[in-house]
């Protein structure tokens, strides 16, 4: 199918790479030199995203310790749930139903834009642009 005559929800299933992250254009470093990162939207309306800094995660014994848990924490990005697009809008709402954050629940709205094999994905209300790569 030609990639503009399908719906911006057509668009959008597949699997995305996480290329990185901008704020007022500037490049967000607080997940280090080179972060990972993938983010699935499937056909049947769910989704997935994860984003692991770029950073040893370390632990002194067999289960970490709440210190070392939460430095693990740190600047991760990894929750589950469904999706709904508003084309009208040009937003995409990820419905979470669980998150690896405590509390990081309930709906969060992004402006989409499509550029070649390029996803941003843009937070309501804010500067940041997250930018993702189709997975080929």
């Amino acid at each position: 199918m030609n990639v503009h005559s399908q719906t911006a929800a057509q668009r959008l299933v597949g699997s995305w790479r996480y290329v990185g992250t901008t704020f007022d254009g500037n490049a967000d470093t607080a997940r280090g030199a080179n972060p990972k990162g993938i983010i699935i939207y499937d056909v049947h309306g769910h989704m997935a995203c994860h984003v692991a800094p770029d950073r040893e995660a370390t632990k002194a014994g067999l289960e970490p310790t709440g210190d070392e848990a939460k430095a693990a924490l740190a600047n991760h990005i990894a929750y589950f749930g469904t999706y709904s697009v508003d084309e009208q809008a040009r937003t995409v709402t990820h419905h979470r139903h669980g998150s690896v954050q405590p509390g990081d629940k309930g709906d969060v709205v992004r402006g989409y834009e499509f550029t070649g094999d390029r996803l941003i994905l843009r937070p309501v209300g804010t500067t940041q642009e997250v930018i993702w790569e189709r997975i080929k």
